[in-house]
């Protein structure tokens, strides 16, 4: 596609439905990074919510734990017998006491799975643990509470302390109480399985969750029934040294969040699209006023200004570059139109006559000095050619003299015989010049005026005169073709009165109708004439005299219709004939033939009416 088929408004409209469009995607775009983020950040919420959970079921298990070993701890049986452990059945009776709680059962026992009772010594030396409970266990002091109480000073000891620690069986959590209360004698270690607790963190959010290893082993699976709609959130749980003891998955219902945040974006994107939509209107209702408006109204005030209509100015209304741009505009057609006057008044200085014609050898234009010699009116100039005017054949002494191809600047002097519109014959001196006219090559004649009666022929006034003949043809071939560039690049700008432009449009039919005029108009005629001669028993030179339309010749003292006679034949009907003469003549025709009704009377009314549909843009029906 080339630029110069694209207007300001086609351009601006496509960059705005660019921009609309960019918007709609980088909107839908946001609207679905948004719904990620607001997934992201709700994960980290509910993670964190995890992790307070699991914070709050270690804390109970520690309460658990810390209940039951202070209860034990605290034994006036159990004390006396770790003081007896060393003495002979001591250590029995200690493992005795320590399984009574997996078999007799204790306060609390269905809140935590005990795995192992444990006894240290106050160098946390393994004394004794239960028989009952996890086999397998090293009977030795988790390393995580080992290292808690060694970093304890004094009194600090005294505080009971827990741990979550990977063991050889997997995640235990113990919790260690002095015994003795104020004059400790030892340390007793409470280790239960956490697994049995893990359940407690899904009461605590109120989400189905499911437990699994570092490994990714299953060890709870609480399967959700609708996962379409619930959002998996993991939290990893650490043992007290750093080390993964379990991953926990939660299941949150996003049902609800979903539709909020559908919702959210729905009314985002459409109002930030409504928005856009509205403002690029806004924008181009702008753009409409202040510049397709006084643009398109300015190209139409310089079509029709070009066109002929020289009384018009570019309306200089809108914004200060436009008023600008117009008045420039109206400056340079002034300029113009003044520089287009001045150069066809030259052509009228003096008594010469100018002639022009086009490149089908028809009169284009004459000078106010050729209407005189000749006797024709700039009306008439329309139906004349080369032999109407000269009785020599001008193309022939140009190919003769090697000019008929030359380019404008070829020119040849020459003695032509005149014939003037009365039929009589004068010879003048003259130059014939090529002009470069639109279609072909077309013709300037400049016949050089008559010295005056009282003026000398001496050798220095023919001097004088072929001088200022010659630079009178100097200025008029300037003039010519100053005019004739005008005429091509801007055929609007010369007057009205003159004919000049037909050479710069010379060979651009004014449109596809015009082949057709021509046809009709040699239809009517020969239908009139047709007519006038079956119907009245009148001849063409009758016509022509009669109903004074057409001009009479007299060639060698024998009246002539050269003009009628152009019009009755195809080939030498005028490219652009005077429709209106040929409409007048048609109605003289039918005007004396009365009310006489005759085959030859409906050929010529059915012709004309189809005529004058033809020049009025109507195409006539074909019958």
């Amino acid at each position: 596609m080339r630029i110069e088929t694209l207007s300001i408004k086609a351009v601006t409209i496509i960059i705005f439905v660019m921009i609309g469009g960019v918007a709609s995607v980088l909107s839908l775009l946001a609207g679905s990074y948004f719904r990620q983020t607001a997934l992201d950040a709700q994960i980290n919420s509910l993670s964190r919510v995890i992790e307070v959970a699991s914070q709050e079921m270690l804390k109970a298990v520690r309460g658990h734990t810390f209940e039951l070993g202070m209860h034990l701890g605290h034994s006036d049986e159990m004390i006396q017998a770790i003081r007896q452990a060393g003495a002979p059945g001591g250590r029995e009776r200690l493992v005795a006491l320590l399984d009574d709680p997996f078999i007799n059962g204790f306060v609390g026992f269905a809140n935590i799975n005990l795995e192992k009772i444990r006894i240290y010594d106050l160098d946390l030396k393994f004394i004794a643990e239960s028989g009952k409970g996890m086999v397998g266990l090293a009977p030795s002091l988790a390393a995580p509470l080992a290292k808690t109480l060694a970093g304890r000073p004094g009194v600090e000891r005294l505080k009971a302390s827990d741990a979550l620690w990977i063991s050889a069986r997997g995640p235990m959590h113990s919790t260690l109480v002095p015994i003795g209360g104020l004059r400790p004698i030892g340390y007793m270690e409470i280790i239960i399985n956490p697994v049995f607790n893990l359940p407690d963190i899904g009461a605590i959010t109120r989400t189905p969750i499911s437990i699994f290893s570092p490994a990714g082993e299953p060890i709870i699976v609480g399967a959700p029934n609708h996962p379409d709609h619930l959002l998996p959130v993991e939290y990893m749980l650490f043992s007290s040294d750093g080390q993964a003891a379990f991953r926990i998955v939660g299941y949150e219902n996003v049902e609800r969040l979903n539709a909020e945040m559908e919702r959210t974006r729905t009314v985002t994107v459409s109002g930030f699209l409504l928005l856009t939509i509205i403002t690029l209107l806004f924008a181009l209702w702008l753009f409409n006023r202040f510049l397709f408006v006084p643009v398109k109204r300015m190209v139409r005030d310089m079509k029709q200004m070009a066109g002929g209509k020289l009384d018009l100015t570019v309306d200089d209304r809108g914004l200060r570059d436009f008023s600008v741009l117009a008045e420039t505009f109206n400056a340079m057609a002034h300029q113009v139109r003044r520089r287009t006057n001045d150069l066809e008044r030259l052509l009228d200085l003096d008594d010469s006559a100018i002639l022009c014609f086009g490149n089908d050898q028809e009169a284009v234009y004459i000078n106010r000095g050729a209407a005189t010699l000749f006797g024709y009116t700039p009306d008439e100039i329309g139906d004349l050619d080369l032999g109407d005017l000269f009785g020599d054949d001008i193309v022939g002494l140009m190919r003769d003299a090697g000019l008929l191809n030359a380019p404008a600047s070829g020119k040849l002097p020459a003695r032509l015989a005149c014939i003037r519109k009365d039929g009589t014959r004068v010879e003048r001196d003259a130059m014939i010049c090529s002009l470069d006219v639109r279609g072909g090559q077309g013709y300037a004649v400049v016949l050089y005026s008559l010295p005056k009666a009282d003026e000398l022929l001496s050798a220095e006034t023919v001097v004088t005169s072929f001088q200022r003949n010659e630079q009178r043809m100097n200025a008029v071939e300037e003039s010519l073709n100053s005019l004739l560039e005008i005429a091509r690049n801007a055929p609007g700008f010369m007057s009205a009165a003159s004919s000049i432009e037909l050479l710069g449009g010379e060979g651009a039919e004014s449109g596809p109708e015009r082949p057709a005029i021509r046809e009709q108009t040699v239809n009517v005629m020969l239908c009139a004439l047709a007519c006038w001669e079956h119907d009245l028993d009148k001849s063409k030179l009758d016509l022509a005299e009669e109903s004074r339309i057409w001009p009479v010749y007299i060639d060698k003292s024998t009246p002539t219709t050269r003009t009628l006679d152009k019009y009755l034949n195809i080939e030498t009907c005028p490219k652009n004939p005077r429709t209106q003469r040929v409409i007048d003549t048609a109605e003289f025709v039918l005007k004396q033939l009365g009310r006489k009704s005759t085959l030859e009377r409906k050929k010529l009314q059915q012709a004309l009416s189809d005529f004058r549909l033809l020049i009025s843009g109507i195409k006539p029906s074909a019958d």
